[in-house]
């Protein structure tokens, strides 16, 4: 499962400092047992993202489980909060936008995203 991981810029923010970023959230994820995450290379920003697309900012995560994909954005989501950053995730184009909303709340848009992508789904 491949799933893609875009740091949102700041309005103020040029690319250097959106790939810096995205280079802390690589750091951060790169203890995630079997997932491959490195800087995406390619590609387009998913329909609706406000990202910039693959100027900067973004990884690929290369996920063997679904598990793995619930660890993810588990780490995905307290570097967020911890950073005070937007992070974009996506799966064929379903976007799921991480902010400091509350844990509740995020974890509600979390469990309902998850669903539509689980393996009996």
């Amino acid at each position: 499962m491949d799933v893609r991981v875009a740091v949102v810029p700041d309005s103020d923010e040029d690319a250097g400092e959106v790939a810096e970023w995205a280079s802390r959230l690589l750091v951060e994820l790169s203890g995630l047992d079997d997932a491959s995450i490195d800087v995406d290379a390619g590609g387009d920003a998913p329909a609706g993202s406000k990202g910039l697309g693959s100027a900067a900012g973004a990884l690929l995560a290369r996920l063997v489980s679904f598990d793995v994909l619930r660890a993810m954005l588990t780490a995905v989501h307290e570097w967020a909060t911890r950073a005070g950053r937007t992070v974009e995730l996506s799966i064929d184009g379903d976007v799921l936008k991480l902010t400091g909303a509350s844990r509740e709340q995020q974890e509600r848009v979390i469990q309902a995203w998850l669903a539509r992508h689980a393996p009996d789904a």
